[in-house]
């Protein structure tokens, strides 16, 4: 193989030689920047721009691009998103405080939190029984099934968390979404302070984890898609599953976007959030802006997604060997 002088040299990986997509996402571009970092140049026939280091250094980049040019044309056509504005998140979560308050506290359809929302306009009751606002909530009913079939233990231990993970994931969100929809939602409800009580037979942190966090996601995607009612809510679901494996991929905590989450847009994403013990949060919200809480459910979530990328990169390898 030789190089063709009619391709551009810069649109070529610099260390497979294969094309890079057109338009590269914000991710591709930090690991390439990092990655040149840790190569040094090596023109070939096959590409004048080469470059060559260990192939632990560069096999991301590679993997990374393949993806973004086999992968992602096909989210596109589906409406997943390439790139979201992280700053909105923490407004756009405390906008749901409301809702999610009467999902805390299960309050019931018509009462000032259980009834409030406009996607539960089509709720009824049913004779004289009365609905509370975790029987529409996909997410709860899935841990109480689970609850039903194993026990209370063996539905909150450690392997069943790692077993359920995916149902909880926040759809094309991926992991940076998971995280800063979980920062928010520990501000509006800390564990610590959270009676286990309110939301048995889990613990405070599964509740954010297994039932909260996936909500914040489905109800995310039913803005982004202009989604509502009982209807809106189940096709909001199922983009959430379809598109899980997607958001791991494309947005991996360590993705060069979240660069990009200045304090100053977290502040002003905040300043929109506004409610109840807002100041008495403030000196842990400063916190939050420097670095990422490491607790047992965080660690667990960035296990979780680490191993389903080394399956994807699995995959991908496979694929090439075909």
């Amino acid at each position: 193989l030789v190089y063709n002088p009619l391709v551009d040299a810069n649109t070529l990986c610099p260390y497979c030689d294969e094309s890079l997509p057109s338009s590269p996402t914000p991710h591709l571009k930090h690991l390439l920047a990092t990655t040149a970092k840790k190569s040094v140049r090596a023109p070939r026939p096959t590409n004048p721009m080469g470059r060559k280091a260990a192939v632990s250094v560069f096999i991301n980049v590679c993997q990374r691009h393949r993806f973004e040019s086999k992968i992602l044309p096909e989210a596109e056509a589906k409406g997943w998103p390439k790139s979201i504005e992280w700053n909105l998140i923490h407004g756009r979560v405390m906008r749901m405080r409301k809702h999610l308050e009467a999902l805390m506290e299960n309050s019931f359809f018509g009462d000032t939190k259980g009834g409030s929302d406009s996607d539960d306009s089509d709720v009824h009751e049913s004779g004289s029984q009365r609905m509370r606002v975790r029987d529409k909530c996909f997410f709860w009913k899935e841990v109480m099934k689970e609850v039903k079939e194993k026990g209370t233990r063996a539905a909150a231990n450690v392997k069943s968390q790692f077993a359920n993970f995916q149902n909880a994931q926040p759809g094309y969100y991926g992991e940076l979404g998971s995280i800063l929809i979980h920062q928010s939602l520990c501000e509006l409800f800390p564990p610590e302070t959270t009676h286990p009580d309110l939301v048995s037979p889990l613990s405070p942190k599964e509740f954010i984890n297994r039932v909260l966090l996936p909500e914040v996601a489905l109800r995310l995607i039913m803005e982004d898609k202009l989604l509502s009612g009982s209807s809106g809510a189940r096709k909001s679901l199922e983009i959430l599953r379809d598109s899980t494996t997607y958001g791991v991929a494309m947005f991996p905590e360590d993705t060069g976007e979240r660069g990009k989450v200045t304090s100053a847009e977290l502040e002003k994403g905040k300043s929109k959030g506004k409610g109840k013990g807002k100041e008495r949060h403030r000196s842990e919200d400063l916190d939050n802006e420097k670095t990422i809480e490491m607790n047992v459910a965080d660690k667990m979530v960035r296990e979780k997604a680490r191993r389903r990328r080394l399956e994807l990169e699995k995959e991908d390898e496979d694929e090439q060997e075909e």
